[in-house]
């Protein structure tokens, strides 16, 4: 039996960056998984839903701008999945790479605790760690009166096998999931009907961005429904599903897509066997060092639950490799941008106005349209908003959301002023170019200031 440093289950983001660290101290590492490198992230997750909303852009865009010849042509599956088959491909072997080059063994297996420091791979193989980190993900939460069958009733991981774009689509769910696939077929030309069991979209977000971002799709002529559950699906006939609701009502379409949250992948590890507690959640409990109650076991990524994002999955990884090798590493920061591939896109960081009051801040907001940008209409889409928290005693930047083209990208500004305790005086004084989106900072700031003044 091989004895490892460190012996890593699951090779997502929270795991490869473990292990990378680790390697990089001069451990020896060894990953296990079950599956093709890269885990969710790379094979059914991040990679792969972003990869096919920007495919969903590009098919889509010269319809919208009405400069296609044929106005009646459809993107195919095959040019649909193209480069998220490309890309899969290339980043699995990407990781692959790097673990050769950091001299970190990889096995194949299912493991499965023998005790705290033992693995059992199957088929008789095993392996030992000084310290073990377990990083195996989630999957798509299985709900018994929506079973899916991968054909006509898909979750995150059997949508990506359609055999061809169908014409109707209900969606079930109102989160994060939910939303980025529902606006990518929208994009595609697919009549999409959105059911959200809650009383608005992403009810952790900032509930002006909530109803811009649903103003954006109902526009595109998504159908949007609020407090209504999806109990039982039919099958009437060929090509259609029927979803009969807890209010009596029927939604039907060709496809349902299933997106009611994920739960971390813990089958089969015998938790119980090596000690690890969980949490009332169903979650590992873990400290702020990523450390199980077990000293030498870690967890990181989705198996601890919030926030449940490749990017701070990464930095946990980091964050616990670390720490059990006695190099010193700030535990995870609170200041985690979050990011929602729809389209329009979403991010937000920091505090939103409801936050910045509960946690003792008087909070002054400021926003600014797309449409008051000339960057915007050059881009194809002038339907955006920044907006931005203050505090109005200090000024300090508390937070920021954005709605529209690039957020993702254009948050890590609001980020960097938050971080270093930046005011919105300093936003005005900064000189952007133009034309940018960039710029809109600027004009939010204004908004803010004018506010806090008017309120003195």
């Amino acid at each position: 039996m091989e004895k490892f440093d460190l012996v890593v289950i699951g090779s997502g983001p929270a795991g490869e960056k473990a292990a990378l660290q680790a390697a990089y101290y001069g451990q020896s590492v060894c990953v296990v998984d079950r599956g093709p490198a890269g885990g969710a992230w790379v094979n059914t997750g991040t990679i792969p839903s972003k990869t096919l909303r920007e495919s969903a852009l590009y098919l889509a865009g010269g319809r919208q701008r009405g400069v296609l010849t044929d106005p009646s042509a459809t993107p195919t599956v095959r040019s649909f999945m193209a480069l998220k088959r490309h890309l899969v491909t290339r980043w699995r072997e990407k990781i692959e790479t790097s673990f050769r080059s950091h001299h970190v063994a990889r096995m194949r297996g299912n493991a499965r605790f023998i005790d705290s420091h033992t693995l059992d791979l199957g088929e008789g193989n095993r392996v030992s760690g000084e310290h073990i980190m377990i990083a195996t993900g989630s999957q798509p939460r299985e709900v018994p009166e929506l079973p899916v069958d991968g054909e006509s009733i898909h979750d995150s991981e059997t949508v990506l096998k359609l055999e061809k774009i169908p014409y109707s689509m209900i969606v079930l769910g109102g989160g994060v999931i939910a939303c980025e696939y529902a606006s990518i077929f929208q994009a595609l030309g697919v009549q999409v009907t959105l059911i959200n069991g809650r009383e608005r979209l992403l009810g952790f977000i900032d509930e002006e961005a909530s109803n811009f971002l649903q103003d954006a799709l109902t526009d595109g002529g998504m159908m949007v429904r609020h407090d209504a559950r999806a109990v039982s699906l039919g099958r009437p006939g060929k090509g259609q599903v029927e979803v009969y609701l807890d209010d009596g009502t029927i939604a039907a379409a060709e496809t349902v897509f299933v997106a009611l949250g994920r739960t971390p992948v813990l089958d089969g590890l015998d938790l119980e066997a090596a000690g690890v507690a969980l949490t009332d959640w169903g979650t590992i409990q873990v400290d702020n060092h990523m450390r199980t109650n077990v000293s030498h076991i870690y967890a990181a990524g989705d198996v601890v639950g919030f926030p449940s994002l490749a990017s701070s999955g990464m930095e946990q990884g980091r964050v616990a490799a670390s720490h059990m090798f006695g190099h010193e590493r700030d535990p995870l920061t609170e200041l985690i941008p979050g990011g929602i591939f729809t389209i329009p896109e979403l991010s937000s960081i920091g505090l939103d106005e409801a936050a910045a009051r509960k946690a003792g801040f008087d909070p002054v907001t400021g926003s600014a349209q797309y449409r008051e940008s000339v960057r915007a209409p050059m881009l194809g889409d002038e339907h955006g908003l920044v907006k931005l928290v203050a505090d109005r005693e200090t000024k300090k930047l508390l937070g920021a959301t954005i709605v529209g083209n690039q957020a993702t990208e254009l948050i890590h500004f609001a980020m960097a002023v938050i971080k270093y305790g930046g005011t919105v005086t300093d936003l005005i004084h900064f000189v952007f170019n133009l034309p940018s989106l960039s710029a809109l900072y600027r004009q939010a700031a204004y908004t803010v200031l004018h506010q806090i003044d008017e309120g003195s």
